[in-house]
């Protein structure tokens, strides 16, 4: 079916405002950055399908205005695109930047329309901002997105391909006469191009609505899995995790040691200093533990005040050495924040390691906390691993 230009640019514009008004009224119950991300995407459809419908208008009695006008809202709701992905990466977003880019086309349009020129200038300049813009946003999606899946796959393949079509209409636009600008060129390219970009609004705005799905499902299990004061594990999913390191350090016979640590005198500190400084301490020694510690262990909240640490891999000898730097560093860095409130920051740490008479992931839990009783009996601020004597040495493949 040969479609006119003309009849398919209004169709962009009734799914445009379609799918922009659905993805508005849908964002509200999300988390922040999602639900920036949504209604920047649903914004950015208005934009678009705005600017096709005044391009399809321009047949009216002020064309020289509405070329630019069409261009230039079109543009910026193409960098919307752009301005949601950063959003629901939870990155920062230049809030004017769609506004400027828009703006700078519709501007350069305009001067060129003044200067003589006509339609296939307009159409090199837009061609290529809109290829450029697409090819940004592939690359956005396809190489900086962290825990990609199918969706961002079609999203950026989709983007890469709308940039070739709209390379293929900026070479049209080298090589075709001009054209009066009242009217919208209904050539061959135009048509394809036209059809393509009905097409990426389907498909993206699917695909995209998935991709703030996956974002979506990413933040529940966060929500599920950390504790909500500090970001480390909670308690629950830190014993998971130890339970999968348990299984695999006896199958392939590997070395895991844990950690248990708990601050020093903390009901003093908040008696003190209050349950808001408190919080701020907890908050500290979680961002000290977590600067201490490898990508490859894991770090948890088990109690008000109390942390335990999986560490893979790692032998007595090297977790004795990661709980004192661990202590001195948290004894060195919390000075300061201690001394605001006339109160000292310590904390005790016991530890133990993997060994044969060891069954369950509890009884590393349960020797690590005696190991803790005997730090804290001792005179606290200190390190203390489940004594030796009671094990057999490490199990080894």
């Amino acid at each position: 079916m040969d479609f006119e230009t003309t009849f398919i640019a209004q169709v962009i514009t009734v799914i445009g405002f379609a799918v922009g008004l659905s993805i508005v009224v849908a964002s509200g119950r999300y988390p922040r950055h999602i639900r920036n991300s949504l209604r920047a995407y649903a914004y950015g459809k208005f934009l678009v399908g705005l600017g096709f419908l005044v391009a399809g208008l321009r047949g009216g009695l002020a064309p020289d205005l509405l070329v630019p006008l069409a261009n230039g809202l079109g543009i910026a709701g193409l960098s919307m695109n752009y301005t949601s992905v950063r959003h629901l990466q939870n990155r920062p977003a230049p809030p004017l930047a769609p506004l400027a880019v828009g703006l700078a086309v519709g501007l350069v349009s305009a001067l060129l329309l003044l200067s003589g020129g006509g339609i296939a200038s307009i159409r090199i300049l837009v061609s290529f901002t809109t290829a450029a813009m697409l090819l940004v946003i592939a690359f956005e999606v396809l190489v900086r997105y962290e825990g990609r899946g199918i969706p961002h796959y079609v999203t950026g393949i989709l983007c890469a391909s709308l940039a070739v079509a709209y390379l293929v209409r900026m070479g049209a636009g080298v090589t075709q006469g001009e054209a009066p600008t009242a009217y919208m060129l209904d050539d061959g390219v135009e048509r394809l191009t036209f059809l393509l970009t009905l097409l990426g609004t389907v498909v993206g705005a699917i695909n995209y609505v998935l991709m703030a799905s996956d974002e979506f499902n990413r933040e529940l299990a966060k929500l599920a899995h950390t504790d909500g004061l500090t970001g480390s594990l909670n308690r629950r999913r830190l014993f998971e995790l130890g339970e999968v390191e348990f299984r695999r350090a006896r199958r392939h016979g590997r070395d895991l040691t844990v950690l248990v640590l708990d601050i020093d005198r903390f009901k003093a500190v908040n008696d003190r200093a209050g349950h808001p400084f408190g919080d701020r301490v907890i908050q500290a020694v979680a961002d000290c533990c977590a600067a201490q510690i490898r990508s490859e262990d894991s770090v948890g909240r088990i109690g008000g005040e109390e942390f335990a640490i999986l560490l893979p891999e790692t032998g007595v000898e090297a977790g004795r050495l990661l709980a004192e730097r661990l202590r001195s560093a948290i004894e060195r860095q919390l000075a300061q924040l201690g001394a605001e409130a006339g109160v000292t920051v310590t904390c005790s740490i016991g530890g133990v390691s993997l060994t044969r008479e060891h069954s369950e992931f509890s009884d590393l839990m349960a020797q690590s906390d005696s190991a803790l009783y005997d730090a804290k009996h001792a005179g606290r601020n200190q390190v203390r691993f489940y004594p030796a004597v009671a094990l057999t040495p490490a199990l080894h493949a």
